[in-house]
């Protein structure tokens, strides 16, 4: 008889009733079946929920909760309809997941209209905060996906985005290639290449924690200072470093909202 192992809630606002989340961890842990399982959820939701509600979560066998972050920069969160995200929830909820012993993933979105690189360099600035002092946080950036009707699709053809005109162009929908005509060039390549040194500065600091070996943390730690250079005087070109990361496969860039799993080594390809 096959065993049941995990079980991903396909619910991006899972703990929007608490008392709700909070029954159904209990009854996970009452029923005595042992399971790993996962959600989505918004930060300003989490933070709704006590420590000990959390704890729960993770007692009932909770490992992972991704979260749409998207930004750290308050004007790029309200253009996002977003005021809701507030940057203290984001803080909030590492620690209380960290506590519980479950692992989060912030999604992040690059290329949103409106957003500078100081927008960019704001975000780097507060996850990297966040990441330094709880290692239970990865994150997951992506391009942003302008699927057509959003609130905000008259702007994005006044920018010059075209949207499908006939069902056959609707089926053609590639959200894995986007074409922003704002997002292009060398605006995107400096965003991609500021992005991936965010992330392998990030999982250099995982591993140098996780080494058994002092030795190997030394020489991980080491390898983080010139990424620390780069990111702090933003010099982002001659990417040596992302090079040796890709030809040996262990720069992840993405990662799954429902389980943290990397989903591979890029970002969506920008036409």
């Amino acid at each position: 008889m096959d065993t049941l192992e995990e079980i991903s809630f396909l619910d991006s606002n899972f703990p929007v009733d608490v008392k709700r989340a909070v029954a159904i961890a209990k009854g996970i842990i009452e029923s005595k079946v042992t399971f790993r399982w996962t959600f989505q959820a918004s930060t300003d939701l989490l933070c709704r929920m006590s420590d000990e509600e959390v704890s729960l979560l993770g007692r009932s066998g909770a490992y992972h909760m991704g979260f749409g972050t998207e930004s750290a920069a308050e004007e790029i969160l309200a253009l996002m309809n977003k005021p809701h995200q507030k940057i203290q929830d984001m803080h909030e909820t590492a620690r209380k997941c960290k506590q519980a012993n479950i692992k989060v993933t912030f999604n992040l979105i690059l290329g949103y209209p409106g957003e500078t690189e100081a927008h960019r360099l704001k975000t780097l600035q507060v996850m990297g905060e966040i990441a330094r002092r709880y290692p239970n946080v990865s994150f997951s950036p992506n391009v942003f996906t302008p699927y057509p009707g959003i609130p905000v699709w008259n702007q994005l053809k006044q920018l010059g985005l075209n949207g499908p005109r006939s069902l056959e162009e609707w089926a053609d929908i590639s959200l894995g290639n986007n074409l922003l005509p704002w997002f292009q060039g060398e605006e995107y390549r400096r965003a991609k290449r500021m992005m991936s040194y965010f992330i392998l500065n990030h999982q250099l600091r995982k591993m140098a924690r996780k080494s058994a070996s002092r030795i190997r943390s030394r020489l991980t730690g080491a390898l983080v200072k010139p990424l620390d250079w780069r990111l702090k005087h933003k010099f982002f070109g001659y990417p040596l470093e992302l090079w040796l990361a890709r030809t040996g496969n262990w720069l992840s860039l993405r990662r799954s909202l429902l389980t943290g799993q990397s989903l591979g080594g890029d970002l969506q390809k920008v036409r």
